[in-house]
């Protein structure tokens, strides 16, 4: 043998190549590895350390105990006849120790593999971390559907990095906070926490802010929309110095005034993806954020704004691209509702928008349903020259406002200007068409364009001509939804 393959690292690196191969069937590659695992010493731990260390069962564990205490029913499910020794757990060390990944798979019945009261039996706080004293990654959404939330406060440790759950249906709001508690004081090296949550459940407000600084080295928050968290969770001192990824909805409460100066806030952060009550919750978020790596920005807001305002949020926008040569991606939506304020929206003058045009770096920009856009011709030709680089593009005024102030120009202007431009939506006046249509180039990536609620006079004309334009087209819409919304509307605005 050569001597090379007496290295453990490297003998991890290949087998690894079994493990990560394109093969679809990773039964077959799990057999490759666990006949390397019998064919010498040499290769016995290497091998069995790969097999192991990423699991999305527990029902192969649990076949390595003795056969008398446990059975398998028709549906491939464990269940333990016989209540298992300490030293039977202990048996299944030799492999659950190696075990640092657990995240079922997604495919329907195959999430455990074991009963509920197997399960049980297993986090128990005894025998998961005498079990699991390496496990870093643990996924536990399949919780929030078999057995209750609270076993995940059995299986919390130090050594935990990345952590996902759902919040069930059935969970009380200091139940949940007191988990969030927990998690926070008992797995302090977390570095990903992932909550995920049902769409159709009542929200959750946090009665108090989130002891964040607990866990110092968290790079990730991913929070969901039915889960609010207090604007002073995020802002206490000396906190959230590493985090790159922030995606959470926000109370109602205003945004504190930074008081601590020592320590910037979100100094490396990456992506900021926020739902929030008011856009000027959104405003002093990005004016406080010092990171120079924001790429990413996304937030939606539930309640209307001034021209003023939304002019203000675009500014810091602008800052934000003046210190970062990252941004990318900027998504702002109105999440409205039907009601007497939302029916008489805020009308927004192309002036509006001009602190965007200093953001050349954009390739995606995604702007909706935020009120009345009057965003004209005029406007469009500088941002082609502002945006050279963008990619996708969306412009929409809320879907019962049919004024649209664009015409074909603008969408031919974009297409010369913005040689990547992949997909358009926007609203124009397609009344009168060209009479010619060869300015608009033959090279133009553009695949999607939709062009819904748009003032059309004979749409098969329409279509006709931007097909013949955009050769490269493969999807087309058209649909008339201001008449739908203008029907809802007259029914007093209840679908």
């Amino acid at each position: 043998m050569h001597p090379c393959l007496l290295i453990t690292e490297i003998l991890h690196h290949i087998i690894g190549f079994l493990e990560s191969g394109t093969d679809s069937h990773s039964t077959y590659r799990n057999g490759d590895i666990a006949r390397l695992a019998r064919t010498c010493r040499a290769f016995k731990d290497p091998a069995l350390d790969v097999l192991w260390r990423r699991q999305c069962a527990l029902g192969p564990l649990l076949k390595c105990l003795p056969g008398h205490l446990w059975t398998r029913d028709a549906s491939d499910t464990i269940n333990l006849i016989s209540k298992p020794t300490k030293n039977d757990w202990l048996s299944l060390r030799r492999y659950s120790f190696r075990i640092r990944v657990f995240e079922p798979n997604r495919g329907p019945g195959r999430l455990l593999g074991v009963s509920d009261n197997t399960l049980r039996a297993i986090f128990s706080p005894t025998v998961f971390h005498a079990l699991f004293p390496s496990l870093h990654i643990l996924n536990l959404e399949f919780l929030a559907n078999n057995i209750a939330l609270s076993l995940l406060d059995h299986v919390l440790s130090p050594s935990l990095i990345q952590l996902r759950f759902r919040i069930p249906n059935h969970l009380q709001p200091d139940d949940l906070h007191e988990l969030l508690e927990s998690v926070t004081d008992r797995a302090p090296s977390l570095r990903v926490l992932r909550i995920d949550g049902y769409a159709r459940v009542l929200s959750f407000v946090l009665p108090s802010a989130m002891r964040f600084g607990r866990m110092p080295y968290l790079r990730t928050i991913c929070f969901p929309n039915t889960l609010c968290v207090p604007p002073v969770s995020l802002l206490q001192p000396r906190q959230l110095q590493h985090l790159r990824v922030l995606s959470l909805t926000l109370t109602a409460d205003p945004v504190p005034a930074l008081r601590h100066s020592d320590q910037p806030v979100f100094p490396v952060l990456q992506c900021m993806k926020i739902t929030a009550h008011t856009l000027d919750q959104c405003c002093a978020l990005l004016r406080l954020t010092a990171s120079s790596q924001l790429g990413e920005i996304s937030m939606l807001y539930s309640s209307q704004t001034s021209e003023a305002v939304m002019h203000t949020f675009f500014q810091e926008v602008e800052k934000v691209h003046s210190r970062s040569r990252d941004l990318h991606t900027l998504v702002l939506q109105h999440i409205f509702t039907l009601n007497s304020s939302n029916l008489k929206p805020f009308v927004y003058s192309p002036q509006t928008f001009e602190p965007l045009l200093a953001c050349h770096r954009l390739r995606v920009l995604d702007i909706r349903d935020i009120g009345a856009l009057t965003i004209d011709d005029a406007f469009v030709a500088k941002a082609t020259l502002a945006w050279p680089v963008l990619e996708e593009l969306r412009l929409r005024s809320l879907p019962w406002i049919d004024s649209p102030c664009t015409t074909i120009a603008s969408l031919r202007e974009l297409v010369r200007g913005c040689s990547r431009l992949a997909r358009l939506s926007m609203a124009i006046d397609a009344r009168a068409l060209p009479e010619e249509n060869s300015a608009w180039g033959s090279s133009s990536p553009l695949e999607e364009l939709n062009i819904s609620d748009s003032d059309v006079g004979n749409l098969e004309a329409v279509e006709r001509y931007l097909k013949a334009a955009l050769p490269n087209l493969k999807r087309f819409i058209a649909l008339d939804n201001v008449q739908c919304w203008r029907a809802i509307l007259r029914m007093g605005g209840t679908v």
